[in-house]
Order: C-alpha cells, then structure tokens, then sequence
C-alpha cells in the first residue's frame, strides 16, 4: 500500500482519542483529486507550498490514473475516496445505471436522491458504484483514510447508510460530517445558494451521528457556505473560530486550464482557494491558533 514510513505511522498514532478532544485538530481537505490534471496540479499545490494536509480521489474521473502516479511527490498527503455518482463514467457494471444514454452520470445530489425514491432499487447501484471506486483505490496501492461524497450525495441518510456499510466492510474509520460549524458572521459573504445547502445538510445529515458515530469523530466542517469563494481572509477568520476537536475544512484548490463551465461551476475559483492555502499569512494564522494540521489517517 502506498502511504507513510512506519516511523511516521508511530507519530500519528500518537493522537488518542482523548488527546484529540482536547487539542484544536484540523483537517484541511481538497476534494476532486483527479478531477482533471489542472485540479490535481492545484491541490498537490496547495499541499507542498501550503495548509493542506487531505485529499479525496475520484477514482473514476480521466485524470485518477494521473493523479495517482503523482502521489509520491506528496508522501505526507492523505488520501481518501470522493464517491462520486454525479458525474463521469461508472467504474461498476450495476453503476451504469446510473449513466445516461451516453454512459455518462450527469446527476446533481438532489438528482441522485429524487432518481433513489423514484425507483428505490436504484439505491443499489450508488453501493455497488461506491464499492467499485473504493476497491479501485485500493488496487492503487493507497489505504483510504476517510470517505466524502462529490456534491456531498452521502448527505442523505439511505446513502449514508450505504456508506457506513462500506467503510466497515474495508475498514476504512472515518466518514466526513455534513455539519458546518460556522455561524453568524463568520458566514458573512458567502452566496445564498451555499447557505441553503449548508443548512439543508446539515438537517438532513444529522442521522449519520446517530447511525455510525464512531465514523464520524470530526466535530463538524468549515467551508460548505463557502464554495466557490473562500479566500485568505475567510480562512485567517475561520481559523481563529475553530474548537478543541476535530475540524474539517472542506476547500477546492486547483488549476482552471480545461474545466468545462458545462460540467463544473468551480473554475477561476480554484485557483483563487490554491492561492488563498498556500498564503503564509494563513498557516501563521492556524499557528498563532494553537491549531494542529492533520489528516485522519494521523488521528
């Protein structure tokens, strides 16, 4: 498996449980690895020359071969799986029905979840999808340290639920928390669009503590109100706000050259996040914090 020295796997393992409940822990996560090789550029970015610590794959995306090759450059990176059923070709036979005429899935979460309670067999093929894009992970050598979902489709419980199966199935120990902790005007500015899903998130995600708590240990995320828009300032604000614990922040860092507005809103605001991570000003800020950089596979 593609991962860490075995020195360095005796430092991680050096965070307890009661030790991190106790420490200000943040995980700084960029989604869509192998989204596209401008992505992936950004996101190994904004790991070498900034905050950084966390990335999830999406295994059935063009670039995820490329991606992968690229991981040894960034040893210290850790690397989870970004279930993806909203768009791409299926890496799973059953997940083809999920695609259009086309073969391609073009979904949006609500898609997903509308198309799920139309024809609840449907349900099964997001599993056996999901199961394939782990299980191709894992065939590339990389031991997953958590799931997140692309457009966050694992936020509906009959999903989650799916999801929790596979984590213990291939005993993978965390699953990211639909929970934005961020209130008041720390979400100032962020798009009302954004807003709505944050909190439709987090109402309808609240059953996953209840389904699988010990998967869940991240107190909550950062970032959700703020896609498309998070800059070095929202950052410096965020840090200053984060509690003993866990904390995700949920970013999208990367290079706009080939993205498609047809396919992804996040464009130019890629770049602007990779910028905004790899500001120094932004790494003194979580520092004067007493904030502690991680991954989940360090906790």
């Amino acid at each position: 498996m593609r991962r860490v020295s075995l020195g360095a796997w005796r430092y991680y393992n050096h965070v307890s449980v009661s030790k991190s409940r106790k420490e200000k822990l943040v995980v700084i996560n960029a989604d869509d690895f192998g989204f596209s090789t401008g992505v992936t550029e950004g996101i190994l970015r904004a790991h070498l020359e900034g905050v950084v610590t966390s990335t999830t794959i999406m295994a059935n995306m063009p670039a995820a071969e490329e991606a992968v090759a690229r991981l040894d450059e960034a040893p210290e990176l850790g690397v989870g799986v970004h279930l993806n059923v909203s768009q791409g070709r299926p890496l799973s036979r059953t997940g083809e029905a999920l695609a259009e005429g086309d073969g391609v899935m073009r979904r949006s979460a609500v898609g997903v979840v509308l198309a799920c309670i139309r024809r609840p067999g449907l349900i099964d093929a997001v599993e056996a999808e999901f199961d394939a894009q782990i299980r191709w992970t894992l065939d590339h050598g990389i031991r997953p340290t958590h799931l997140d979902s692309h457009r966050h489709t694992h936020g509906w419980p009959a999903v989650f639920a799916r999801v929790v199966k596979l984590a213990r199935r291939y005993d993978i120990r965390f699953i990211r928390r639909l929970r934005e902790v961020l209130t008041g005007r720390r979400r100032a500015g962020s798009p009302l669009r954004q807003l709505v899903v944050s909190r439709a998130l987090a109402l309808v995600g609240a059953a996953g503590g209840n389904i699988a708590p010990e998967l869940t240990r991240a107190g909550g995320t950062m970032g959700i109100s703020r896609g498309g828009c998070i800059d070095a300032d929202w950052l410096i604000r965020a840090a200053r706000s984060v509690r003993p614990g866990v904390t995700e922040f949920i970013t999208h860092p990367g290079l706009p050259d080939g993205l498609d507005p047809a396919y992804t809103r996040l464009i130019e605001s890629r770049r602007g996040e990779m910028e905004a991570l790899c500001d120094p000003r932004v790494r003194r800020a979580f520092e004067r914090n007493g904030i502690r950089l991680v991954h989940y596979g360090q906790l």
